[in-house]
This record gives structure tokens, sequence and C-alpha cells, in this order.
């Protein structure tokens, strides 16, 4: 694909993105046209843990972790800044201002804006917290796990194989955890350790799932039909492929097996 071809298809995706974003947006915003998501656990948690931590007045724990504003984890840092966001407005009746962590130097003053403009009360300036990355960032955080006590960890950005630090200190003082990663290996630590995990487009999702207008349930429509869109052109290339190197294949198996990719499909997708 030479790259003019790839140029015509970017504007395509990005243009059918957006009339996708505002068509849902208009549809979802309407008095009683509110779309059923997927059920995630660990977003169904999230009230129960705001909750609580206005009953006990003990801060929730969310950290952005590597994820940096200006490089690879600018997509990341973005979303999660918007899912803090709803997640610290869920928690604004408690007097215990939430607390902000990461790593990377660049994404401080984001999690400073992103606590004053959902804390009306004040005092966010030393919530934002910047702490070295890697082992220095697990170990800081396990520490003040004993000082501050927080309600909840949601730890949702960039972490790396430390994140098992910081996941086994939450598991033993009994603090529950929802964790997911942009990285391969601290996903799969987040997958083994923590109470509750995201995978793959979710960390990107999550802003729509805790939100509480229409807008971001429209979002996270959109990426639902991209998903189906990108599964459905991926199984019928690959079929088409395997069609043209089995002679013996006809049509019509490959027809019976696309029907049967749709219905495991559909079927596993509402299982999840």
């Amino acid at each position: 694909m030479d790259e003019t071809t790839l140029q015509v298809y970017s504007v395509l995706f990005v243009a059918i993105t957006v009339v996708l974003v505002y068509t849902a947006r208009f549809f979802q915003t309407r008095p009683g046209r509110r779309r059923k998501q997927r059920q995630l656990d660990g977003f169904e948690r999230i009230p129960t843990w705001t909750t609580r931590s206005i009953e006990s007045n003990r801060p929730l724990h969310l950290s952005f972790g590597g994820a940096d504003v200006g490089g690879e984890g600018t997509p990341a840092a973005l979303a999660q800044a918007e899912f803090f966001h709803q997640v610290i407005q869920g928690a604004k009746a408690s007097d215990a201002t939430p607390i902000v962590t990461m790593s990377a130097p660049a994404t401080l003053p984001l999690g400073q804006a992103t606590l004053r403009r959902a804390w009306a009360k004040g005092g966010t300036a030393a919530r934002a917290q910047w702490i070295p990355p890697d082992l220095a960032f697990a170990g800081a955080l396990t520490a003040s796990m004993d000082i501050d006590e927080p309600e909840a960890h949601i730890l949702a950005g960039r972490f790396g194989p430390e994140l098992a630090l910081m996941l086994d200190g939450a598991n033993r003082r009994g603090q529950p955890s929802l964790a997911v990663s942009d990285r391969l290996d601290g996903q799969a630590v987040a997958y083994a350790l923590a109470d509750h995990v995201l995978i793959g487009e979710e960390l990107y999702a999550a802003p729509g799932y805790d939100s509480e207008d229409g807008r971001g349930h429209g979002d996270t429509a959109v990426l639902d039909v991209w998903r189906a869109l990108i599964i459905a052109g991926a199984s019928v290339l690959l079929l088409l492929e395997f069609a043209r190197r089995v002679a013996l294949l006809n049509w019509t198996l490959v027809l019976a097996a696309a029907a049967i990719l749709i219905v495991l499909g559909l079927f596993f997708s509402r299982r999840r």
C-alpha cells in the first residue's frame, strides 16, 4: 500500500469516526434512547468504592502510572484524565480529597487540572503527586498505603512489572483495586493480581462507562461499532485468503464458517 492510499484511508477513517460519534451522541442524549452498555464488573464496582470513600472519609487513589503527555502515552493519559474526572466527581461529597499519582513529570499539570476541575472544595495542590518511575514509584505507593489508607486503587495508564508490588500491597491490606495498562507486561500483571481488570480498548472506553451524560455513552458505542467492523473485516479477509489457498473449499463452506464465527462472537460478547 503506497503512502497516498494510506492517507486516503486514514482520512476516511477519521471522517467516518466523526460522523459516528456525533450520530451516537445525538441518539444517546435523547430521552429514553440511552443504549445499554456491556456489563464490566470493574466499572460497576466504582460507585460502591466512592460511596465507601464518602462514608469512611478515606480517599480514593487514582494513578496514571508512566502515561506521559507529549509522548507515546498521551492517548492513555488524556483518556484516563477524563475517566478520573468522572470518578472524582462521584466522590465529591467526601471530605477526603482523592490522591492522583503519576511518574511522568509532564503529566503532573494534567493531574492537577483534573483534580481542580472535578473537586470544587480546594486543597488539591498537594494531592497530585509526582513520584520517580519504575521500582521507586511502586515502593513509594506501597509505603503510602499504610499512611493514607486509600479506600480503593484505580491504576489506569502505563505500568510495567512494578505493578505487581502495588497490587500485592493493596491485596495484603484489603484495599480493592482496578488496573489496566497499555503495556503488555503490565497488563499481564494486572490480569493476574488486580481485583478487577480492564482489557484492550476498555482503557479508552472508561470515560464513557462512568459518565452520567449520553455523550460518553455515545463515544463508547462508537468503539463497540468499530470493534465489530474490524473483527468482521478481519474474519472475512482470513476466510477469503484461506479459500484462495485451499482449492477444495467452496463458497458454501466459507459462508457457513462466517456465520459460525458471527454467532460465536455475539455469544461471547454478551457473556463478557
